[in-house]
């Protein structure tokens, strides 16, 4: 059975969050997987929004090492020379990474790594891209305000948009249309919650999706991968 793939904004946000290259590795496979990515406009616009400040958070991640006093009879030894040289070449490497984040912010379409993926998804054409032009769009906007108003998740306590909801009226809707499997790549506990490294999709939800036939429905969470 064909599997449809929800990338949820605060997964994709991590990608900027990452401390080493397996997020990046994780997210150029999910590109090469894009036709089977279910996306809307809403994720894109919250992806857009809250960019640059998951880049600034990884921009003050970015201090050169704390120096590391040293007895004065050590001031000649050659370990003592090597760590001093070592501190210089540090700041000097931090220096550069924070000129080429300040590019990142600048001209993301040439400089930014993970932009130029997830952008490209979120143009792709196809019947599972919810844009502004899709035509079904009002459909689905229809059925997100009426889940808003009688409150059935995924929804957050307080929350005053229809974001999520829209976002899960057109992951039904394509798994629906498609009679695939919907995988959800989420930490959003209003998904469903975790236990004993298991997840379990919220019982509403798991109920919706076995009345509109989307079999073998998982939820599962990347939050922990891309900072490895």
């Amino acid at each position: 059975m064909k599997r449809l793939l929800f990338i949820d904004t605060n997964i994709l946000l991590d990608f900027y969050r990452s401390r080493t290259g397996a997020g990046l590795s994780l997210l150029k496979h999910v590109d090469t997987i894009s036709e089977c990515v279910v996306m809307t406009h809403q994720v894109e616009m919250e992806f857009k929004k809250n960019r640059q400040t998951a880049i600034l958070e990884s921009l003050s991640a970015l201090k050169p090492p704390t120096v590391t006093s040293r007895p004065g009879l050590f001031s000649e030894a050659k370990a003592a020379r090597a760590l001093q040289r070592n501190l210089k070449n540090a700041e000097k490497n931090i220096t550069t990474l924070r000129g080429r984040l300040k590019s990142v912010l600048t001209k993301p379409t040439t400089h930014d790594p993970v932009y130029k993926i997830v952008q490209r998804i979120f143009t792709k054409q196809g019947d599972l891209n919810l844009t502004r032009q899709n035509k079904l769009k009002r459909l689905i906007r229809r059925r997100a305000y009426r889940r808003f108003i009688l409150g059935f998740p995924p929804r957050k306590a307080g929350d005053t948009s229809l974001g999520d909801a829209v976002n899960w009226e057109w992951m039904v809707h394509c798994a629906t249309e498609a009679k695939a499997e919907l995988i959800i790549v989420s930490r959003d506990s209003d998904y469903g919650v975790a236990f004993e490294s298991k997840i379990f999709l919220n019982d509403w939800l798991l109920q919706e999706l076995e009345n509109a036939r989307v079999k073998n429905e998982r939820c599962s969470c990347l939050h922990d991968y891309p900072k490895h």
